[in-house]
């Protein structure tokens, strides 16, 4: 059940345990919200100490508080697809389904595109989601209601020299849209540039996008590193990419011959590797590719769901896990994956990591990479629960257990069943009857 509060009401929310962050849990638990933003989190009696008069008081026993999730990569605008040309998205080549992405997009309307966002959105909220990272792309206003926080990223395609100009433009008014939806979402939307992807954007279109988000300051995402045709065709030039995508779209790309340097000297020369650019899916980048990106100031997003659905293969779990090289989840879209769960994605993370770090610490790692690290690679208040920081957080059955046991459990067993309440700056978005 979708429900809305007064952010300004003083709230004091108590419960069998709180999560403050992935490393430090209490038993019992609270947490003190006013104008949107966290007064006091911690023990009930040090809490309710440390507040003036007039809070209102709500108990959950047999609850526990925790940071909301962040779905760092996602497209809630795409609905669950059926691709005519080869089945079901996880059945039809890679190229195929983005064909049959592109033949949906051009022939939805408006109203569609409307529907698909506000059930995903729900759908989201009731998983626990307070915040996403969204490919904006056609419809920026649609967050003007601030249901989620959001770091909306204005999507670019568009690979041949002579379009680059033209599409630019396009980028530059759907930024402009995107900044005064943050202006009228009170703070909960935030702007970014999205190149959609290496083989989609030419190298003309990337280099005007990369020095349009370092001059404003904000976050680049990057889809990268995804498939084996798009590795083929950066390298080569050719591949499905060039023989199938292209011509069915009637471009000629046959002069291009792939990038000819590394990934990183790539988004180098474009003006791209800079702190604030944001890799999502990153399958089939090696490990040293990994290290240098990082070095340069490159965040990560593993979407591991979506990668098997299509056959694209597996993110290194294991090399981000035990290298300590943060990273966040994002489900992508439902054209991809059944749900728009985090809880999900954390459990498929987990069932591919090959390393020795015990389960109650990959666990541990994992609700870090779903809470914290998405906030940090979007740039987005969140992810923790400490005096002044954002009122985003849910209440859900409590996993019980002591030390790693409740971390363990928590990843383990929590689905859109357990989740009570979801809180988006001091609002309730979500209430389960």
């Amino acid at each position: 059940m979708m429900v809305s509060i007064d952010n300004k009401r003083e709230v004091v929310y108590i419960a069998s345990r709180i999560f403050l962050d992935s490393a430090t849990f209490l038993s019992p638990g609270a947490v003190a919200v006013r104008d949107g933003a966290v007064v006091a989190a911690g023990r009930p009696r040090e809490v309710e100490r440390s507040l003036s008069r007039g809070f209102e008081r709500k108990e959950f026993p047999g609850a526990a508080i925790l940071p909301g999730l962040v779905n760092a990569h996602t497209h809630l605008q795409i609905p669950r697809l059926t691709i005519p040309a080869g089945g079901a998205a996880g059945s039809s080549s890679f190229v195929e389904w983005i064909l049959g992405v592109i033949a949906w997009r051009s022939n939805a309307t408006p109203e569609e595109f409307r529907k698909n966002f506000e059930t995903a959105a729900a759908e989201a909220i009731s998983f626990g989601t307070t915040a996403v990272g969204e490919i904006s792309k056609p419809d920026a206003g649609l967050y003007g209601g601030g249901l989620l926080r959001a770091r909306l990223f204005a999507e670019g395609i568009g690979f041949t020299p002579e379009t680059a100009r033209e599409f630019f433009s396009a980028v530059e008014a759907d930024l402009a849209r995107l900044e005064e939806c943050g202006r009228e979402s009170r703070g909960l939307v935030a702007p970014g540039l999205s190149p959609h992807t290496l083989y989609t954007v030419g190298p003309a279109l990337l280099a005007l996008i990369g020095e349009l988000a370092s001059r404003k300051g904000i976050p680049a995402c990057l889809h990268l590193a995804e498939s084996p045709a798009e590795m083929e065709f950066l390298s080569t030039g050719g591949g499905s990419v060039a023989t199938r995508l292209y011509p069915a779209v009637g471009r000629d790309v046959s002069w291009f011959r792939g990038i000819g340097m590394s990934i990183p000297s790539y988004l180098e020369k474009m003006g791209l590797l800079r702190e604030g650019l944001l890799l999502v899916h990153n399958v089939h980048l090696s490990r040293e590719d990994i290290g240098i990106l990082r070095q340069r100031g490159a965040r990560f997003v593993l979407c591991p769901r979506s990668n098997a659905a299509h056959g694209n293969g597996l993110p290194d779990v294991t090399h981000f896990v035990d290298t300590g090289i943060p990273f966040a989840l994002g489900t992508d879209s439902l054209g991809s994956v059944p749900d728009v769960s985090v809880w999900e994605e954390m459990r498929a993370a987990r069932s591919i990591y090959r390393g020795s770090l015990s389960d109650a610490d990959l666990c541990r790692t994992l609700f870090r990479a779903a809470t914290g690290n998405g906030a940090a690679a979007l740039g987005l208040a969140g992810g923790s629960l400490r005096s002044g920081g954002a009122a985003d957080f849910i209440l859900v059955d409590n996993p019980k257990g002591d030390g790693g046991g409740a971390i363990t459990n928590l990843v383990e067993r929590t689905n859109g069943i357990n989740i009570l309440m979801t809180v988006v700056g001091g609002s309730s978005r979500f209430e389960r009857a």
